[in-house]
């Protein structure tokens, strides 16, 4: 009897082995994200379990992951709840643990302006084994119970009547500043354009000045020489070659024939130009030159050694010829100013010599 009551019991016992066994794989099957957020461990802690209230406190959050885990963080707002507000938010702070661990911290500063004993909800973070992983645990918080005192009043005052806000107007000794400043800036302001406009107009009447006490021949002769001792386009340097060059004939002509050349196109010099009547192969050497200076500087052209120093010779052969028509016209126009003069002086004459006569 005795050795069936053992055998009795000794089923009993294995049959409860394989039950447990079972349902352990069962809940290990169906539970598999309990068994992954075991290697993660998230914690919530205040400084202080009372405060007055709007007094600030400090809550600190702080999880524990493996060095290798992906970890969301969450982003804060204003308030944690109705209850709970926001005031700052530390850096967030991450410390190895060991070999193998992480720890992850942030310092939250909050406050409550309701009394009574209020709860810090939880707070939840999400993490996974990779950035890449899409199997995310959201480890929570505990909440946590605060009490919150109301406002300590000192009841052996005596009550006072509550004062409206006062209006304060503004004095005119409080305006006299900035009045004052007003007027000091706008002066600099005033005065600085004035001297830069009286300065500049200055210089320019000074360089009006200047060219117009040099003739633009022998300005144009001494440039020119300057130029050719330079040896520019022998060295390589067309492009500067020929905006010298081509600067010399427009400082020319503006000087010698008031024609704006500085400021305007080939075309439209030449078409300028054209209106001086000068012969044809005088004109033809500024349009040559002109035209082979265009092509270096826009069309990257490459002229022959024939070209460049044949550049030279138009542009110095303009400014001679041009020089001696326009002495030309001096001459004629002086010529005629004298006849004119002397034509006069006859018809006065011969009008004095009838007067007497009469």
């Amino acid at each position: 009897m005795r050795c069936f009551a053992d055998l009795f019991v000794y089923k009993f016992l294995s049959m409860k082995k394989i039950f447990v066994i079972i349902t352990f794989c069962l809940l290990s099957s169906s539970t598999g994200n309990s068994v992954f957020a075991q290697d993660a461990i998230i914690s919530g802690s205040i400084n202080k379990d009372s405060i007055s209230v709007g007094q600030p406190f400090v809550y600190k959050l702080t999880m524990r992951v493996p060095n290798d885990y992906y970890v969301e963080w969450f982003n804060l707002k204003d308030t944690i709840s109705s209850q709970i507000e926001l005031i700052n938010v530390g850096d967030l702070v991450e410390a190895p643990v060991d070999n193998n661990n992480k720890e992850i911290s942030q310092q939250l500063t909050l406050t409550s302006f309701d009394t009574g004993n209020i709860v810090i909800p939880e707070m939840g973070i999400t993490y996974s084994k990779s950035q890449e992983d899409s199997l995310k645990i959201t480890l929570y918080t505990n909440p946590i119970d605060l009490y919150v005192s109301s406002a300590v009043i000192d009841t052996t005052l005596s009550f006072r009547a509550i004062k409206a806000p006062l209006k304060q107007s503004i004095t005119p000794k409080e305006v006299f500043p900035w009045v004052l400043a007003a007027l000091v800036i706008a002066a600099l302001i005033w005065l600085f354009v004035y001297l830069k406009k009286h300065i500049r107009k200055n210089v320019i009447e000074d360089v009006k000045e200047q060219k117009s006490l040099i003739p633009a021949i022998i300005t144009a002769r001494k440039k020119l020489e300057q130029l050719k001792n330079k040896n520019l386009w022998q060295s390589g340097k067309l492009k500067e070659y020929y905006t010298d060059l081509t600067d010399i004939a427009r400082e020319y002509l503006e000087g010698q024939f008031n024609i704006d050349a500085i400021e305007m196109t080939s075309d439209d010099i030449l078409a300028e130009v054209k209106k001086l009547n000068l012969d044809d192969r005088t004109f033809n050497k500024l349009k040559d030159a002109l035209t082979t200076s265009d092509l270096v500087k826009f069309a990257k052209a490459v002229p022959t050694l024939d070209q460049n120093e044949n550049s030279f010779v138009n542009i110095n052969g303009f400014v001679e010829n041009s020089y001696s028509y326009y002495q030309e016209l001096e001459r004629k126009k002086a010529e005629d100013e004298k006849n004119k003069k002397v034509f006069k002086e006859e018809i006065n004459n011969k009008n004095q010599e009838k007067e007497v006569e009469i």
